[in-house]
């Protein structure tokens, strides 16, 4: 196996692919999701922070998605990762828009974490994968490596004390406008704090992330992770889509 997929998979827990999305192609992507500021759900207190989850199940954003899931570089990745086994999107996709995130890993965490209650998220060695595409240079997202090993809580409160107590061994993740960030989704992790997304000229020049998350077709752990998310993102459309 490569090893930058043997350092994924058995200790840091992420790896960056390098300028996998073209200028032109980053332009239509922010594009697309400047012109449906309207359809997101606005869960910060500031007026230039919006997020969709759930992005391709909307008609005009769709093809975003599908350009991401299908990019050659994201599968070739995938496919040497899951070792030719059967993977898929499970549906947990994301559009942030000048958006801040805390400490978290991106399982199903709080009310929703009953829908683990029958797999053991630790127990496959091969886990469920995010593609986090930057539309933008950035240099927010912060990640504990090796975090994805170990059982972590499922409770966002919890991992914010596990986080400060780690602050040593976290490490920043410098990335350019078109790389790729590949992260087991097991992985403690931030984005950018609220003082940062704060910032009135954000409003012109969004900070923009789209997202994806992939898994093994008969894995029980990547099942769980969709049917879970499936209810937590009809409740996140009643409470901020409605």
């Amino acid at each position: 196996m490569d090893p930058k997929l043997t350092n994924l998979s058995l200790r840091d827990g992420y790896c960056v692919l390098p300028q996998v999305f073209d200028k032109a192609e980053i332009e239509a992507f922010r594009q697309a999701a400047v012109d449906n500021l309207g359809s997101m759900g606005q869960t910060r207190n500031v007026a230039h922070s919006y997020h969709l989850a759930g992005f391709h199940r909307f008609p005009a954003l769709a093809a975003v998605h599908a350009r991401i899931a299908a990019d050659e570089t994201i599968n070739r990745f995938l496919q040497a990762y899951y070792q030719d086994i059967p993977y898929f999107a499970l549906g947990l996709s994301d559009i942030t828009v000048n958006r801040s995130q805390h400490w978290h890993t991106d399982l199903l965490r709080g009310r929703y974490s009953g829908f683990l209650k029958d797999c053991d998220p630790w127990a496959e060695t091969a886990g469920c994968l995010k593609a986090l595409v930057y539309l933008q240079d950035g240099a927010s997202l912060r990640i504990l490596p090796g975090s994805h090993l170990t059982p972590t809580p499922l409770d966002d409160t919890r991992l914010e004390a596990l986080a400060e107590a780690s602050a040593a061994d976290v490490v920043r993740i410098d990335v350019r406008a078109g790389d790729v960030v590949i992260m087991d989704i097991r992985a403690l992790h931030r984005g950018s704090t609220d003082a940062d997304m704060a910032s009135a000229e954000l409003a012109a020049r969004p900070k923009i992330l789209v997202s994806t998350v992939f898994g093994g077709v008969r894995s029980a752990f990547s099942q769980a992770m969709q049917i879970g998310n499936a209810h937590r993102m009809a409740d996140w459309d009643r409470r901020y889509l409605a």
